[in-house]
């Protein structure tokens, strides 16, 4: 009994000792989690309360958001809960739940942004094909949520509390770790599939961004070439047609939901964009022009349609740069994260053979996948115009 005792407070001195080596990463978590929540509830709440219409390039922004938020919240505190029991972590099933919620809303976020890649590539690389249509937006984000729940299920499998020995002190604790009594090449084949699964989602980011990057460069090239005459007729024969109609042809075809060339304005940021100079007026879903241009064709496209066509594309690509930054940072976060996971995996014995100090700064590094979800408030309030106004008034009415 009194051996049982010296043991258990032994066990105790132990885990305090590695607890206080890791009191700057719980800090560094803390501020992930305030962060998070300060930052994702305000995108939840300007993106899907303030800003009312159709708001397609602003779709995804708040599940995404939402999927931050939940993902930075429960790694976060699991991380905290790891650092804090890291020798006396004997609650297994406890240590299965949180392994299965922290997988399930880091690979919810991942499936978000490969949707949205999907989605700005539909846009910009194929304007002229079909789009993702409302129906089919849910669907993908319905999918999404399905893929990321299968794949977070084996972690119950696989992962529980485990022997955490301390040679030197003759005692073995108890760490929430990947199990070593499970079929060591079933464990191996799930850890090399994650793996497989995270590195062509980042390949497919990465190929996707690249050409819609390619893309946007050489329409900005060909937007600085001189005015050609379009040879065409059209536009002419169009506005002939529908003299109150203005289309808005472009190079790579209308950037717009529409698949007839007009641009709808009905409510959409788009419309809200348009400088107040322009000679047109929005009634109904399409644009109506001045009476002075009507029955007018020019060679050339003339400079209000020019800058409407302008518009459209400033927005679309705005949103693009944006969410390709998102993906940027994702990337810088989760390559780190994965050389890890491939060395656990090869060796299961990869956390017992750290020095503590050691731990703890690779203990960092695995972590600052987290950094993923909480960056992005902080890019839409540089990137996007409006969301940055609407934070401002948040401001104002809080004072």
């Amino acid at each position: 009994m009194e051996n049982s005792t010296y043991l258990s407070e032994k066990l105790d001195k132990w885990n305090s000792e590695l607890a206080s080596g890791l009191t700057p990463n719980n800090v560094i978590l803390s501020l992930y989690i305030v962060t998070s929540l300060l930052g994702n509830s305000t995108v939840i709440l300007i993106y899907g309360f303030k800003m009312r219409g159709n708001k397609e390039e602003r779709y995804f922004i708040p599940f995404l958001a939402m999927a931050d938020i939940w993902a930075s919240l429960v790694c976060a505190s699991f991380g905290i809960a790891l650092n804090m029991m890291q020798a006396e972590f004997n609650n297994t099933h406890l240590c299965k739940v949180w392994w299965f919620f922290a997988a399930f809303t880091t690979f919810t976020s991942i499936f978000f942004l490969l949707i949205i890649a999907v989605h700005r590539y539909l846009k910009v690389c194929r304007p002229l094909g079909k789009q993702m249509t409302l129906k089919w937006k849910r669907f993908a984000l319905g999918l999404g949520l399905f893929v990321a729940f299968i794949h977070a299920v084996p972690m119950v499998h696989f992962y529980g509390s485990v022997p955490f020995p301390n040679d030197e002190g003759g005692i073995v604790g108890q760490r929430c770790s990947r199990l070593k009594t499970t079929n060591k090449t079933g464990s191996l084949i799930f850890g090399g599939v994650i793996v497989l699964i995270i590195v062509v989602c980042i390949v497919t980011l990465i190929c996707l961004y690249a050409k819609i990057g390619y893309t946007i460069l050489a329409h900005f090239k060909f937007s600085k070439s001189p005015c050609k005459v379009d040879t065409s007729s059209d536009v002419e024969k169009h506005s002939k047609n529908n003299p109150s109609q203005v289309t808005i042809p472009s190079s790579n075809g209308p950037l717009s939901d529409t698949e007839n060339g007009i641009c709808e304005t009905n409510n959409t940021e788009l419309s809200e964009s348009l400088p107040p100079q322009t000679s047109t007026k929005t009634t109904g879903k399409t644009l109506k022009t001045d009476t002075k241009l009507e029955g007018k064709v020019n060679p050339c496209k003339s400079s209000a349609k020019r800058r409407k066509e302008r518009n459209n594309q400033r927005i679309v690509h705005k949103f693009t740069l944006m969410f390709m930054l998102i993906t940027i940072i994702f990337l810088l976060c989760y390559i780190p994260k994965v050389i890890i996971m491939l060395q656990e995996a090869r060796n299961p014995k990869f956390w017992e053979e750290f020095s503590d100090s050691a731990r703890a700064g690779v203990l960092f590094v695995y972590r600052m996948y987290i950094i993923n979800n909480i960056t992005n408030p902080i890019i839409y309030a540089f990137l996007d115009e409006q969301f940055a106004k609407e934070i401002k008034t948040l401001i104002k009415v809080c004072k």
